[in-house]
């Protein structure tokens, strides 16, 4: 199973969309903790006005705490199959993760600082990259 999943072709749509995870996979912890305290309650009491209908919209206090609430879990279930996929990893490809999409260096910089061969980068991260898609089910078909 593990050999046919990672000898996989994948398609650029797919590659872009791995790869826009593994480079927002430390921006979640922010993002999470700033829904949590959108949830806190709000201690001052304040008078806000409202119009009488916000064109044909229904808008309420609690709809927008559900809805918060709905893209929190949302975030929190993405960071951890993000954490699980890269603790899973081998501490090269962790590496590379890191140089890659965390500090957004360029593949060159990264295989020239980590001193190995080009195949063996581009092999890694295709490997990783799959792993990625495949947690997140958008391998293709």
């Amino acid at each position: 199973m593990q050999l046919t999943l990672l000898d996989v072709k994948l398609t650029k749509e797919v590659k872009r969309q791995a790869e826009k995870l593994m480079s927002r996979y430390k921006m979640y912890e922010a993002i999470i903790e700033s829904k949590k305290m959108d949830l806190e309650p709000k201690l001052v009491a304040s008078y806000q006005g409202s119009e009488s209908q916000r064109g044909n919209q229904f808008y309420s206090e609690p709809e927008k705490i559900a809805l918060t609430e709905i893209e929190l879990d949302e975030y929190t279930r993405t960071l951890r199959k993000l954490d699980l996929v890269y603790n899973s990893l081998r501490p090269m490809q962790q590496r590379i993760w890191d140089r890659r999409y965390l500090l957004d260096q360029q593949d060159i910089d990264v295989y020239s600082d980590l001193v190995i061969p080009d195949r063996t980068y581009y092999r890694l991260k295709r490997e990783m990259i799959a792993v990625v898609a495949e947690a997140f089910g958008i391998m293709a078909d």
